[in-house]
């Protein structure tokens, strides 16, 4: 596997600020009005426990998921209804945080259970899992089950075996809707390719793994495969453009590319175990792509929101475009070679379609 550049952290650091990290930015400016949000926040939190993973007194990983599990505690004091948007002043905006939200939520604390090393953030992680619980009938979309999946995965893997059940319900779901929705020319969980595609089938193999259930598991397998002849040929990664998505049977749009779509993918690539795919996913971001542009600031650890349309960049470097790529750049470079080729074995081993 080819070596991945260490991320820098300028941008980051300039976007975070006391409730976390903000929204978006003009240009490379941080734009403080538009506040901050629960979805954004555990994207950070799951950053900061990816960098504490190599270096446990990571300043920043530290400040950074310590205001984050400030904001999650504000946001669930309402809990099972949590808020999602806060403004710039620390008020929160909003009734009701959506299901994807609260799946992202989830899977955040499940991240935080099996790859964080602080008790103090553990037992956070904890407290707000058990909250987070009592949320779960508000998970109706297909991407909220497969984002609380993700979660209740590696918590199940760190040990936390109360999860099992709720990841098994979750799971069946998700395959169930898979068989109700596939044909032999679409191999999906749903009539359209929306956003954060490849979330879908991730779920499904980690789900699957863990609960060494085959059927899970060739589903996801089977969705990965789908997705990646339609985004991911000639060893080039080029996602369905947002907002148009792609339905069943209409015309696939190819702008705007937005980062969320790449980390995702090298994500499931990985679940799959297969790293070379996940490489081409990553190389993306730095200009393997249908335009040829270089979408992340490697120089500041920034990344631009879009390949906004044929041959242009949108220059604004929000905190969705910014933490997908840091956590992409952040997951490869912790693959070494030797841990490589046990991951590619382990999966071999534990691929049970």
């Amino acid at each position: 596997m080819q070596m991945v550049t260490r991320p820098k952290l300028d941008h980051l650091r300039r976007l975070t600020g006391e409730h976390g990290i903000i929204q978006f930015s003009q240009g490379d400016v941080p734009d403080l009005d538009s506040g901050f949000c629960l979805d954004d926040n555990v994207r950070l939190l799951t950053l900061a426990v990816s960098l504490r993973k190599e270096e446990p007194h990571h300043s920043f990983a530290i400040e950074a998921g310590n205001i984050v599990f400030d904001f999650i505690e504000d946001s669930s004091q309402e809990a099972p209804l949590y808020h999602n948007m806060m403004d710039q002043h620390g008020t929160f905006t909003d009734r009701f945080a959506s299901p994807e939200s609260i799946g992202r939520l989830i899977w955040s604390l499940g991240i935080v259970m099996r790859d964080s090393r602080d008790p103090r953030w553990l037992a956070r992680a904890q407290r707000e899992m058990q909250k987070a619980m009592y949320a779960v009938p508000a998970l109706s979309s297909e991407h909220a089950r497969a984002f609380a999946a993700l979660g209740w995965s590696a918590a199940v893997e760190a040990g936390e075996v109360q999860y099992r059940a709720p990841l098994r319900a979750v799971a069946e779901a998700m395959h169930f809707e898979f068989e109700r929705n596939a044909s032999a020319e679409w191999q999906w969980v749903l009539p359209e390719l929306t956003y954060d595609k490849a979330r879908l089938p991730e779920a499904l193999l980690r789900a699957g793994r863990v609960l060494e259930d085959s059927d899970i598991y060739a589903s996801g397998a089977r969705a990965l495969e789908f997705l990646a002849t339609v985004v991911q040929t000639d060893d080039m990664f080029v996602p369905v453009g947002a907002p148009g998505w792609y339905a069943r049977g209409g015309e696939r749009p190819y702008y705007s590319q937005q980062p969320l779509e790449a980390v995702a993918m090298m994500d499931a690539w990985l679940a799959h175990g297969d790293v070379d795919s996940a490489f081409v996913a990553y190389e993306w971001y730095l200009g393997r792509n249908s335009d040829d542009l270089v979408v992340a600031d490697v120089a500041s650890g920034g990344c631009r929101d879009a390949i906004h349309a044929k041959g242009q960049l949108n220059p604004n470097m929000g905190a969705e475009s910014t933490l997908a790529y840091l956590q992409a750049a952040t997951t490869l470079g912790q693959l070494r070679v030797s841990d490589t080729a046990t991951g590619e074995a382990s999966a071999q081993q534990t691929r049970i379609a």
